[in-house]
């Protein structure tokens, strides 16, 4: 899966401003397409809201911001009663923190503001991927923002994390941010340490920091962390000292590794070898040649220019090393297909294009019923054997494969006159 000639324009000098205007072509293109989606998927949820907008898991905070009020014990005992697993709370003190004022809403507010939300917030991480592609802040991304934001709704990650209230887009967002400001900015590393201390797995972009060189903007984010976890001692210290004395590693809590939506390399090796001690030293090693890969490859890509790449590849490996990863931690592949469909663009290449129609295929949700396939997404195809390994996996195989093709990509380099500063 080659991506031949990976733009560079803002990240070789990201103090210069953003001066590449977006093509008028694309942005009425984009801006057709993507208010035909979003009316289709608004029409979804107005007919079904029940599978659209349930919900479920912005509930599961919204009774975690009821415990801390009422001083209950966030990890005690599963957010819903009656249940024995797979509703326990898996985030920080500090997040259940920030969930505090749902408590405040209910019924249709509650629905609304939870829809409305995660779509501005989708909304300001196409902007933010946008900006790190070197792209002008004018009125052309603010057509295409929300218009890219809309077809991103039939991205299977996407889509499901609408469609529980779930946090990743909001994580999505706070990274994205970062990454787009200025490597002069004193602020930088911020918003990743926000993201990190709501949940460990922006962690890794902490890492990315460090590799790239960017030691400022790295202590500023672990910073930001111990400032997230100090903040949740004060306030929540038996809670804090249950998290980070041992529950933070519990992913059992989540559920069994072998669970079928558990789109990650220990997902995979569970379900393929079991769940034993030898299988659960394969998945460490793995992940940790995974991680080593993915940072030699990103600070390659970030000096040589090319950052949202890098970023993205990172999140990826994140999402895949984790040990357990729902399809709607995936929302990485949104901002691939972004960037995917930048470079088909801007030049011209049949094949990259065909990359985009692949890769959106492999993560689509509710596409497929538009065309009387009544299948939600890809795992949801039955398959026997090497299919069943390779299509129920498909997620887990993109990372690797990408791998592959950011070596091809990096061996061919940017022709002359690619790594501009605009």
């Amino acid at each position: 899966m080659p991506l031949p000639v990976i733009d560079g324009a803002a990240a070789a000098n990201p103090d210069v401003p953003h001066q590449r205007s977006i093509p008028l072509v694309a942005v009425w293109l984009v801006a057709v397409l993507g208010a035909l989606a979003g009316l289709q998927w608004l029409g979804m949820a107005v007919r079904d809201p029940r599978a659209m907008l349930h919900l479920e898991d912005l509930d599961a905070y919204r009774i975690a911001g009821s415990r801390v009020l009422h001083g209950v014990s966030l990890y005690d005992t599963p957010l819903h009663p009656n249940t024995r697993s797979g509703w326990d709370f898996v985030y920080t003190p500090f997040a259940a923190l920030l969930f505090v004022p749902l408590t405040a809403l209910h019924g249709a507010v509650f629905t609304g503001v939870g829809g409305l939300a995660n779509f501005a917030m989708l909304t300001g991480a196409v902007v933010a991927a946008l900006s790190i592609l070197g792209y002008r802040r004018d009125r052309r991304m603010l057509i295409l923002g929300p218009a890219a934001a809309g077809l991103l709704l039939f991205c299977e990650p996407i889509r499901s994390t609408m469609a529980f209230g779930q946090i990743n887009i909001l994580l999505l967002l706070l990274v994205l941010a970062d990454t787009a400001l200025p490597d002069s900015a004193r602020g930088k590393g911020v918003l990743i340490g926000i993201a990190t201390g709501i949940k460990l797995t922006p962690a890794f972009f902490i890492l990315y920091l460090v590799v790239t060189g960017r030691f400022r903007a790295a202590a500023t984010a672990s910073g930001t962390l111990i400032a997230t976890m100090a903040i949740g001692l004060a306030v929540l210290p038996k809670d804090s000292l249950a998290f980070w004395g041992g529950v933070f590693a519990d992913s059992s809590r989540i559920g069994a590794p072998d669970t079928p939506y558990n789109e990650s390399l220990r997902g995979l090796i569970a379900r393929s070898l079991g769940s034993g001690g030898g299988a659960q030293v394969l998945w460490l090693a793995a992940a940790l040649a995974f991680a080593a890969v993915c940072l030699v490859l990103a600070r390659r890509l970030s000096v040589s220019g090319r950052e949202l790449p890098a970023v993205i590849l990172c999140g990826l490996t994140a999402t895949v090393v984790s040990p357990f990863s729902w399809i709607h931690h995936w929302v990485w592949l949104a901002p691939l297909l972004i960037y995917l469909a930048h470079l088909a663009i801007r030049h011209r290449s049949l094949p990259i294009a065909a990359v985009l129609l692949a890769v959106f295929l492999i993560c689509a949700g509710g596409f497929y019923r538009l065309f009387g396939v009544y299948r939600e997404h890809i795992l949801d195809f039955e398959n026997h054997g090497l299919a069943e390994l390779l299509v129920h996996n498909a997620y887990t195989w993109l990372v690797p494969m990408l791998f592959g093709a950011t070596v091809i990509a990096l061996r061919r380099g940017a022709p002359s006159g690619e790594r501009l500063s605009a």
